[in-house]
């Protein structure tokens, strides 16, 4: 139904004035992890590459690649530290001209993931993820906009294996960023 949803309003974005766009940015992520009972936090910069289409007044779908290196010990074992982590986004924006060269937008997306982590039985870990946020566009002039916002992602983890069970893990992510993109 999520994809169904995704699809048509993708289409209604090609109705508008479109323009493709690319762009990166740096997010300072804060996430925090249910597992086996506990919580446990983690914080660490990640950096995107992203490349969108559609109007930045209307609707808008972007996908984005990014990187992020937790160097915690989450799901490692006592000695290792998790490593990093690459993720594959797809987002639908819709925005509003607010004058003045501002244009405030709502986003709602999906994610996958892997990240390398140091355990006995698994050398890595899948996750997904459902994203929605918001945030603010500012345009410098016709090629260039300075992006700024708000992001969380609930992400589903893989089933992991402890010594006798198997445990499943979910994680809240926060995810302030500024970025930059290059409209063509």
């Amino acid at each position: 139904m999520r994809t169904l949803l995704l699809l048509s309003l993708f289409f209604f974005s090609l109705l508008a004035e479109p323009a493709g766009y690319i762009g990166i940015s740096i997010e300072d992520s804060t996430e925090l992890f249910l597992l086996d009972g506990e919580t446990r936090d983690a914080s660490a910069p990640q950096y995107k590459v992203k490349a969108g289409y559609g109007d930045i007044a209307g609707y808008a779908v972007e996908a984005s690649f990014s990187y992020m290196d937790y160097k915690t010990n989450i799901f490692s074992a006592p000695t290792g530290d998790d490593g990093a982590a690459l993720m594959l986004d797809i987002t639908l924006y819709k925005g509003w001209d607010l004058g003045y060269d501002l244009y405030p937008y709502l986003d709602v997306g999906i994610g996958m993931g892997d990240m390398r982590v140091d355990r006995q039985l698994e050398d890595s870990l899948t996750f997904s993820s459902f994203n929605f946020g918001g945030g603010i566009r500012y345009v410098i002039n016709n090629t260039y906009d300075f992006d700024i916002g708000l992001n969380y992602k609930l992400r589903t983890w893989q089933t992991i294996s402890l010594v006798s069970e198997k445990v499943d893990v979910t994680s809240h992510l926060i995810n302030p960023y500024i970025g930059i993109n290059f409209h063509f």
